[in-house]
């Protein structure tokens, strides 16, 4: 019996570690209306947490303007078109970006998510069950807008990151998104991020209206994940293909997405098993 502890214990600890392997975040970022440099955000957090030494694996699920391969300075030869197809697996189609960040590039007008049928769904999901041992987080791109194809993989999502700009516009439309996740979802956790503003006044002011609005027609909380600065250094790095936060690493955004990557490692936990059970929420709704 004294013989069988230590086998005991081992395989307790192997069992652990292969639990930890699974563990994961999948977080969707989202905005209301376009324009708000959405697809920019899910670059400048993907580049931060992989320089955090977090492992990023990056879904392209804006099927109507798939470019965050541009963001990444990457060229994708197949997409996750071809992988629901049956073309290419989805190994073969993962772009490795910056810092080891791992793009699942996609392309406007494959089909939504929730209408796969049987062997297509299957391909997706035996693909994500092989790469979800080595990832930390899953940061998927969803299109803009309260369309129901974004809001089922919001409702999927373990979080939700939404952007808006100061614009009355954006304000309006990104309240319109918590309303609706919210008729669904009450206890869906929403973070706030404001893209492109001028000051830390007109940030707080935009988070404040949003939250304030939230709290008294939802008897909703929405967390802050702060601001984005208005910053040329963006715009430049978009123009060379690169991420402001390696280009320009002591810029005002760059150190803004630092501080953001940071917050969501602090806040966010690992979920079990956390691909899986992205796609069987999305599978439900």
């Amino acid at each position: 019996m004294t013989e069988q502890a230590p086998k005991s214990k081992m395989s307790s600890n192997k069992q652990q570690k292969e639990d930890q392997l699974f563990n994961s975040r999948v977080i969707a970022i989202t905005s209301g209306k376009g324009g708000v440099g959405k697809t920019n955000v899910v670059a400048g957090l993907a580049t931060s947490l992989a320089k955090a030494e977090q492992r990023v694996v990056v879904l392209d699920a804006d099927f109507g303007l798939a470019n965050i391969d541009i963001l990444l300075g990457l060229s994708p030869k197949h997409t996750l078109e071809h992988v629901l197809r049956g073309e290419r697996v989805l190994e073969e189609i993962i772009l490795e970006g910056p810092h080891g960040i791992r793009l699942i590039p996609s392309s406007s007008g494959i089909q939504e998510f929730t209408k796969l049928d049987t062997s297509a769904e299957l391909r997706l999901i035996q693909g994500l069950q092989r790469i979800a041992g080595n990832t930390d987080w899953l940061l998927i791109d969803t299109a803009a807008g309260i369309h129901n194809s974004v809001i089922k993989l919001l409702v999927a999502a373990q979080e939700i990151i939404l952007v808006s700009t100061p614009e009355p516009t954006s304000m309006v439309d990104a309240f319109a998104m918590v309303k609706v996740l919210h008729s669904i979802d009450q206890t869906k956790p929403i973070w706030l991020l404001i893209n492109n503003a001028l000051n830390r006044e007109e940030a707080e002011e935009t988070l404040d209206q949003i939250q304030a609005a939230a709290q008294h027609y939802l008897s909703k909380n929405i967390n802050s994940l702060g601001l984005i600065p208005s910053d040329n250094h963006l715009l430049q790095a978009v123009r060379q293909q690169q991420g402001v936060v390696d280009l320009f690493p002591d810029s005002p955004a760059a150190k803004a997405f630092q501080a953001i990557s940071e917050i969501l490692m602090e806040k966010i936990s690992l979920k079990k098993d956390g691909f899986n059970a992205f796609w069987k929420e999305l599978s439900q709704v």
